[in-house]
């Protein structure tokens, strides 16, 4: 996911940007109900992420003479750099990480409750802050989320003789429409995978395992099998739709854009970010369309979703002001301008944010809530997710049956439950 950037929107002296983690100077809990103090804050992007996000803080140092300081990071890099400071007792006031992220922090108490004193939890929508919520408690609130939905391509459609109108409703007719899709070479395929991400390998196997009946781990997060009719149904499936060979230095995404995949499965981020790549070549309602998450014939709907997520961390001194600057940073001029990039702060109200919000991809995605699927929400979500990966490549490179694949998960995901 790329997030707009734009230039010089830093007004000299008023935001301090750290280049590491420093010794602050001594912090206070507010005791009258107002902000006070300094709040560190690390999030991924850079200086030049989203522009909104930076005159909001702006507007709040100026409003409650807070000294807000930020540490950008690359995506890649802000898991291990936030372990190592939570290991070396000095973690950021505010984060933001990724869902899957909050079970392990949370079981380890390095996480502070939601502070509803400062933040209300009733504003956001029934169910969205479930993957934030650990063993009852809410740590977090969200951002950037996400329910999947599929993509696809009118144009495509048409050269196989396929109705741009009647995109897929069912996992069986995704299965038969990939297969009129897909071209001898296989370098144009139907429907993609997005090989090679443990989050995406772990929504898809989600989606397909949970809309058989099945389930990836037992309630309680105890036990996980992929060793089972629906796991093996799913690895199968999987297999035979799609070439893991096939590339783009934006991976799946790209291949659509390219035209080289026909349909993807994705978040409601895609739509603004192929506008960026190019509205002249791929415009919504002409050569794409989207249309809801697939079902089995006859299954329930499952909506598989990831969010990212704002937290506190427990030994912050500044816990009130932590959650006062994160409620400030979701309010409605945030949502308003984070969903012309397509991201959801799912507030309530936030269809009525934009004009953005009303779109067709947007009603997908409110249609969809009540269906939305997380997966499982336990401490070794990562693990599992790395494990889910692995399974689908080794199958779809042909390195493995989906029963010796399956086997693998098993005893791997084992370990770390």
């Amino acid at each position: 996911m790329a997030d707009p950037t734009r230039r010089g929107l830093l007004a000299a002296g008023a935001l301090t940007l750290l280049a590491g983690c420093g010794k602050d100077q001594p912090r206070r809990q507010a005791a009258d109900g107002r902000p006070h103090g300094e709040v560190t804050v690390w999030l991924h992007g850079s200086q030049d992420t989203g522009p909104q996000f930076q005159e909001l803080v702006h507007r709040y140092i100026a409003e409650f003479k807070v000294d807000v300081k930020l540490l950008h990071l690359p995506v890649g890099q802000l898991d291990a750099k936030l372990l190592t400071a939570f290991s070396g007792g000095a973690p950021p006031d505010v984060f933001k990480i990724g869902h899957w992220s909050f079970p392990a922090h949370a079981r380890k108490k390095r996480l502070a409750p939601v502070d509803t004193k400062a933040l209300s939890l009733q504003n956001y929508e029934p169910g969205t802050t479930t993957p934030l919520t650990y063993q009852d408690v809410p740590y977090g609130v969200p951002i950037d989320f996400n329910p999947c939905m599929l993509y696809y391509r009118k144009d495509r459609f048409e050269e196989a003789g396929l109705d741009p109108g009647k995109p897929p409703a069912t996992w069986e007719e995704v299965a038969e429409y990939s297969a009129k899709l897909t071209s001898e070479d296989r370098r144009r395929v139907g429907l993609q995978w997005l090989y090679g991400d443990p989050q995406w390998a772990l929504m898809t196997l989600t989606a397909l395992v949970r809309g058989k009946g099945g389930e990836l781990v037992t309630a309680g997060g105890t036990k996980a099998s992929l060793s089972t009719e629906q796991g093996l149904n799913a690895l199968t499936y999987m297999s035979g739709i799609g070439n893991p060979k096939l590339s783009n230095p934006l991976g799946a995404l790209g291949l659509f854009y390219s035209g080289e995949a026909a349909m993807v499965v994705s978040g409601a981020f895609l739509g603004p970010a192929l506008e960026k790549l190019g509205k002249d070549k791929l415009t919504f309602g002409k050569q794409y369309g989207v249309a809801p998450m697939p079902t089995w014939a006859g299954g329930p709907p499952v909506v598989p979703a990831y969010t990212w997520g704002w937290g506190v961390a427990k030994d912050s001194p500044n816990q009130f002001t932590a959650w006062h600057l994160i409620n400030y940073l979701q309010g409605a001029p945030s949502v308003a301008a984070n969903l012309d990039n397509g991201i959801i702060i799912p507030a309530k109200g936030w269809r009525d944010a934009g004009p953005r919000g009303r779109s067709e991809i947007m009603k997908i995605v409110a249609d969809g809530l009540p269906h939305v699927d997380f997966g499982p929400i336990i401490p070794g979500t990562l693990e599992l997710a790395k494990a889910a990966a692995g399974a689908v490549d080794s199958v779809a490179h042909g390195k493995s049956t989906p029963a010796q694949a399956a086997a693998t998960f098993d005893s791997t995901v084992r370990l770390v439950l």
